[in-house]
């Protein structure tokens, strides 16, 4: 993909969990009309120098907005709520709401999926893609010096990103997050009456929760909450939303 200038562009990954956050956030606002969606190769487009001055750690999503790029799902979140001032108001800045968003932001997905499952898995070939992947990024920094320290960002993310994928401690680790996360998530759902918050509002906890349960689903377990009745009856009337649909359907 080459770079062409736009006001409105929202840069995603249609694989992403944080990609589907971000479109459930314009589709929940109503707004996703006035933004290009624009799909990335990912290890390719990401790490463009166009791409890499926009986002230096080259992860989606990245959204342009009358041409000021903002990156990470969370920050579009904020940045929306506030310049886009109509209903719903999501609570992007109540610590409450943030409380839960980044408990669930903390769960690497990725691990749980593409990581190294049990301890005897063979992962060669993948290390030998994950260090070819890092001399491209070195290689870049030589041919751009004028962006070396975006690269430097970069290849701090990606060297975490290979722990993620090669170490089975942290699968293991991934794992019991997601089962305390579960575990919270249906007992506060029971407390609230099928809501994440004790005041019934609706929030940017919502999206995130909806985003990774509808990720988890699609590309991790699609009988995840076949056990969690409670989360099932909450993802069910979530998934019958307007945005929901605009989104994912």
């Amino acid at each position: 993909m080459s770079q062409v200038f736009s006001d409105n562009i929202l840069y995603y990954s249609p694989g992403s969990v944080f990609s589907n956050i971000a479109i459930l956030l314009l589709c929940e606002k109503g707004i996703q009309d006035q933004f290009e969606f624009r799909p990335l190769q990912m290890g390719v487009d990401n790490i463009a120098p166009w791409y890499i001055q926009l986002n230096p750690k080259g992860q989606v999503p990245t959204l342009i907005h009358s041409g000021k790029a903002i990156p990470d799902s969370l920050n579009i979140a904020r940045h929306i709520d506030e310049c886009f001032g109509i209903s719903p108001v999501l609570s992007t800045r109540d610590t409450n709401v943030l409380s839960i968003v980044e408990r669930w932001r903390q769960v690497r997905v990725l691990s749980l999926v593409a990581g190294k499952k049990t301890e005897t898995q063979d992962v060669n070939a993948l290390e030998d893609t994950l260090r070819e992947s890092r001399q491209n990024l070195i290689q870049n920094i030589k041919e751009h010096p004028e962006l070396e320290e975006q690269y430097k960002v970069r290849l701090i993310i990606h060297d975490d990103r290979t722990k993620i994928l090669i170490d089975y401690d942290t699968h293991l680790l991934q794992k019991a997050r997601l089962v305390s996360l579960f575990d919270e998530l249906e007992f506060n759902l029971q407390e609230n009456n099928g809501h994440l918050l004790p005041n019934k509002t609706r929030s940017v906890a919502d999206i995130y929760v909806t985003g990774i349960l509808y990720w988890l689903i699609s590309k991790f377990d699609k009988d995840i909450l076949k056990d969690t009745p409670i989360i099932r009856s909450y993802y069910l009337k979530q998934s019958s939303r307007p945005s929901f649909i605009r989104a994912f359907v």
